[in-house]
């Protein structure tokens, strides 16, 4: 019985981190690229061997490095929102680092679909 109970509950664990579903996204307050994301991606990207400046497989440090990655107004397929949602083919960050927390998440993905405005 005690095998039964851990491995429904190890379904359950399964089931509900694969149904990641967007979080709503409102009208305001409008999400800043500038306090915001890049702050996030900042403390959390820009490193050395990352996403930083003077190495790593592309930088992060600017607006415009930030946009090549982004579709604004489709979080879903914007590479970075793919990829710190491990819905892409290159999740990030890699193992070793913490992920981003949900709520780190979901300002991204409100800022692309807010329209990824350089404000």
């Amino acid at each position: 019985m005690q095998n039964k109970l851990l491995l429904a509950a190890f379904g359950l664990l399964i089931t509900s981190s694969a149904c990641r579903t967007d979080p709503e996204v409102p009208a305001t307050p409008e999400v800043s690229f500038k306090t915001q994301v890049q702050v996030l991606l900042s403390s959390n990207c820009n490193m050395s061997g990352c996403h930083a400046a003077n190495g790593g497989e592309f930088p992060l440090t600017t607006y415009e490095a930030v946009m090549q990655h982004v579709t604004a107004g489709d979080a879903r397929n914007s590479k970075l929102y793919q990829s710190i949602t491990g819905r892409g083919a290159d999740r990030m960050p890699p193992d070793g680092r913490d992920p981003l927390l949900d709520e780190e998440i979901t300002t991204i993905y409100v800022w692309i679909q807010q329209g990824a405005k350089n404000n």
